[in-house]
């Protein structure tokens, strides 16, 4: 059982080819995503939207014609061509707070990347386990195999019983059985993978897909919090938020301000023509009511947002870093497993019989459960490592 030993040494070490290997795919799902096209569209009819709402006002064209019951000559044309228009500092506030809106669509769609390439990511970690495990199981599923020939030629020589053959039979349906449903939950992982990337094909085979990207944890928690809360987009969203809800208390106290209407006047009535400038005014004493208490509100609400999402950030990056340190620490209490060779102690017992094949199945099972929780505090540990890291996506 060298050869398992070896085979996770190997697995052991994710080089950095692996890590380049899988900053591919993430790219090529940048790319492809069908969600994040959709959002980027979406961030662009946003931003128009908002270049629209700071422009002027439709100009205005009225004409009358009037004409009298008793006289058909006596006729009045009256032709008003007119422009309105709002305080001129309302429009600057409407530019900056245009400006906000564009920078929160940007960061709406900076989110959906993280979340949709966090996904990705995590996949690709999901594959990576699945890859060594199969592996694993496949040099499980070859000892198996050795020792079910072995035992059926002892059998036709009278040296074992039918009931040994059996239970090495069980063994090898049972190996076999986990090997498939690994299988099947590697191909369930690949195609939501494709699926991320638009269908479309990978330049690599995913199924090579075994080594873990280089990383390692932070020198400090410290040094985490201060770069993820500053990073994360969820947070900047909800700031970029509390700093549209503050313009907008500013943008409704200017809403007080009248608005204009400046405009060219004709007139023709009984034979005179008549030319001037109609100047208009609104004064918006009922239309602005409560909506400054309004912002107001939502701003308070934006900052307790804001401080809720904070802590929750920090509440989860805690848990991740503190999982994180467990995990590392009980991975590293399995590297005897690195050291010793007790697979191929266990077949050389069994081979001249100083063990009975009970007693081998027990043990060699004890062994290849410890093989597996290395495998899987491995991943779990990624895992951890790949979400307190996620603001670098």
């Amino acid at each position: 059982m060298r050869k398992t030993l070896f085979l996770l040494c190997a697995l052991a070490v994710a080089g950095a080819g692996a890590q380049n290997k899988m900053a591919d795919i993430l790219s090529s799902i940048e790319t492809n995503n069908p969600q994040l096209k959709a959002g980027a569209q979406m961030v662009l009819s946003q931003k128009a939207e908002v270049s629209s709402q700071n422009s002027l006002a439709d100009p205005t064209f009225e004409l009358e014609h009037l004409w009298g019951a008793q006289n058909a000559g006596d006729r009045k044309y009256d032709i008003t061509v007119s422009q309105a228009f709002d305080f001129p500092s309302l429009y600057v506030q409407r530019n900056q707070m245009g400006n906000l809106k564009r920078s929160l669509y940007d960061g709406q769609q900076a989110l959906l990347r993280q979340q949709v390439l966090l996904q990705a990511k995590e996949l690709c970690l999901r594959i990576v386990y699945l890859n060594r495990c199969i592996q694993l199981g496949e040099e499980r599923q070859a000892a198996a195999d050795r020792l079910a020939a072995l035992y059926r030629e002892r059998l036709a020589t009278g040296d074992a019983a039918i009931l040994d053959v059996n239970k090495i039979e069980i063994e090898q349906l049972n190996v076999t059985t986990a090997n498939t449903r690994l299988r099947n939950d590697r191909s369930a992982c690949l195609a939501q993978l494709r699926a991320l990337n638009g269908g479309e094909p990978f330049e690599e085979g995913l199924e090579t897909l075994a080594d873990y990207p280089q990383a390692a944890m932070p020198a400090s928690f410290d040094d985490l919090k201060a770069q993820a809360l500053q990073a994360d987009p969820e947070l900047q969203l909800l700031r970029q938020e509390s700093l549209i809800a503050d313009k907008s208390v500013a943008l409704n106290r200017a809403g007080w301000l009248p608005k204009f209407e400046l405009g060219y006047r004709h007139a023709y009535e009984l034979g005179e023509r008549f030319n001037g400038l109609s100047v208009g005014i609104s004064i918006p004493l009922f239309a602005n009511r409560k909506k400054v208490k309004m912002a107001k509100a939502q701003a308070l609400a934006g900052s307790f947002a804001v401080n809720n999402r904070e802590q929750q950030a920090l509440a989860e990056l805690q848990t991740a870093y503190d999982e994180a340190v467990s995990l590392q620490r009980d991975h590293a209490r399995y590297d005897l497993l690195m050291r010793q060779n007790n697979l191929g102690l266990l077949q050389k017992a069994l081979t001249a019989g100083q063990i009975s094949m009970v007693e081998y199945l027990v043990d060699a099972t004890q062994l290849y459960e410890a093989f597996d929780n290395r495998l899987s505090l491995e991943y779990e540990y990624q895992l951890r490592l790949a979400r307190m890291y996620k603001f670098e996506l």
